[in-house]
């Protein structure tokens, strides 16, 4: 059998693209970390004295991972041997046995991080820059949205029993919301919408049908500082493999369909963020409105997951379906991108 589209492609997308990792408010503190599995290594983000940092998440002595923990706040340290890391620098325990071997060379191995407002982005080899990637129009939303999160609200990992791409084409989609999302998403009634496209990355705006809920959201934009947010739903496509999502701009979920080693699961992970509050007497006042988006979040994640895992990953080609709704624009727009990569 010969090998997997999705498979080919994979390890020069993970290389070839600056990819999402944190907002700076999760890195807030020294020693603050977020970690995330990418194919066969894990990568953490850190704050360093102030400064932040990517590396692969493996000591650069005997191969023990740092971190197991998803998130948190610790020392950079080897539970192996005792290195460590601070300040941008390798201190090595006992380094006065090593004799020979170039000791003071030791560092870890770093990624490439940039910023967008206040994104983080990580690489590996990126063929062009961020901006360049993401092109001004979508550099400039980010800045925009970066500005209005307050913070982390919701962290929610585990994996998704498919391939990164059955996962993500269906993130992609809105055909199948009557159907799989009819307690939840579809309660919006969320409209055909516009799908405009920048480059490689994409976004779509869908006006709210339901004219209760969409009432109801309006009324409560006095409690949120937000900078002109589209008064409806908005999904941000950062190719290749992450999405951000928003109703009416009072938070922002994030959501990570990184591939893994294998066709079997894809690495999930999304965050929701909600935006700072107009005052800070209302922060009280809108927690349980966060705490229902964060459940409902996980309850359309969880449904999205349970259609995923019925499809086959042998199903999935760069090549369009044979039969392609006209809500299915996105996914078209994401094939011909990952085609490029099959040559």
């Amino acid at each position: 059998m010969s090998v997997l589209e999705s498979v080919k492609i994979s390890d020069d997308l993970i290389a070839s693209y600056w990819h999402p990792v944190a907002h700076k408010t999760e890195l807030a503190n020294d020693r603050d970390f977020v970690r995330f599995n990418i194919k066969d290594f894990e990568v953490v983000i850190i704050n360093d004295k102030g400064n932040y940092v990517a590396f692969d998440n493996l000591c650069p002595h005997r191969g023990a991972r740092f971190f197991t923990e998803d998130f948190g706040n610790q020392i950079v340290k080897c539970l192996y041997h005792g290195w460590s890391y601070s300040r941008g620098k390798v201190n090595v325990a006992g380094i006065k046995t090593f004799q020979g071997c170039g000791i003071e060379h030791a560092a870890l191995n770093e990624f490439k991080l940039e910023s967008c407002g206040d994104f983080l982005f990580f690489s590996i080899e990126p063929k062009m820059s961020l901006h360049e990637q993401l092109g001004p129009d979508i550099s400039a939303l980010l800045q925009k949205i970066s500005a209005d999160i307050d913070s982390r609200a919701d962290f929610n990992r585990y994996p998704f029993e498919c391939d990164w791409t059955i996962a993500l084409e269906n993130a992609l989609e809105p055909y199948h919301i009557p159907l799989i999302h009819t307690d939840t998403l579809a309660t919006l009634q969320l409209g055909v919408g516009v799908n405009q496209f920048y480059g490689e990355n994409s976004i779509w705006f869908s006006p709210l049908e339901n004219e209760k809920v969409e009432k109801r959201l309006k009324s409560l934009d006095r409690f949120y500082a937000t900078t002109e947010p589209f008064q409806g739903y908005m999904s941000i496509f950062l190719f290749p493999f992450s999405m951000i999502s928003s109703t009416f701009g009072y938070s922002y979920s994030m959501q990570h369909f990184f591939p893994s080693a294998t066709t079997d699961y894809a690495y999930f992970t999304s965050r929701l963020y909600p935006v700072k509050n107009s005052d800070e007497r209302f922060k009280n006042m809108t927690s349980g409105f966060v705490q229902s988006s964060a459940d409902i979040n996980r309850k359309i994640f969880d449904e999205d997951h349970q259609i995923c895992k019925r499809i086959p990953s042998q199903s999935w080609s760069t090549s369009a379906p044979r039969y392609t709704s006209t809500l299915e624009q996105k996914l078209l727009h994401f094939r011909q991108s990952c085609d490029r990569w099959n040559k």
